[in-house]
């Protein structure tokens, strides 16, 4: 999800994004947008946040057996923070496109291509806006309930695998693997 401010409020969009290394330190997010989303209008060198979450888990307390405890919220996600630039560059944007196909529906079958219609192709891309996010920070966030004792932490993990609930479940897992 990419955050920014647009006329002084926080914007946000659902993207697919992709990591670039450039050679050197330089590393990037590619991605783009429709271009009917205003997002794009006000992102050229500004500075944005990309938020990447990963399994989270409502944490009950009775999972702790011990009282005057509260639930809580558990947690893994990445922040990453850069300077947009939005490609103008049509060759660019193409290749944008290309390998973000080949990336997302390479895992369906053989057919990870994009279609070969150049008009289809064209009429594509003028509606949409790609853009190149250089990081300059990248920040990890996880809570596991790491600031608890052994014994709530594996209360905990017990807890949320009688759930049904597949992030609780992978939070389960994570908090296990944090322990060993």
């Amino acid at each position: 999800m990419l955050f920014s401010q647009v006329d002084a409020q926080p914007f946000a969009t659902h993207l697919p994004f992709l990591l670039e290394e450039k050679g050197g330190e330089n590393t990037i997010l590619t991605s783009h947008m429709a271009k009917s989303n205003p997002h794009w209008k006000t992102l050229n060198n500004k500075e944005v946040l990309v938020v990447f979450s990963g399994p989270h888990s409502y944490i009950s307390p009775i999972w702790y057996r011990e009282p005057n405890t509260v639930s809580t919220w558990n947690y893994v996600a990445v922040h990453i923070y850069g300077k947009v630039k939005i490609i103008e560059n049509e060759e660019r944007l193409l290749e944008i496109l290309e390998q973000t196909v080949r990336f997302y529906e390479g895992k369906y079958g053989e057919n990870a291509e994009m279609p070969k219609n150049d008009q289809f192709i064209q009429g594509l891309m003028k509606g949409i806006v790609g853009f190149e996010l250089e990081i300059n920070r990248i920040e990890g966030k996880w809570k596991l309930n790491q600031n608890h004792s052994i014994e709530r932490q594996f209360n905990t993990i017990e807890g949320l695998r009688k759930t049904s609930d597949q992030n609780a479940n992978a939070i389960a897992n994570l908090m296990e693997e944090n322990i060993k």
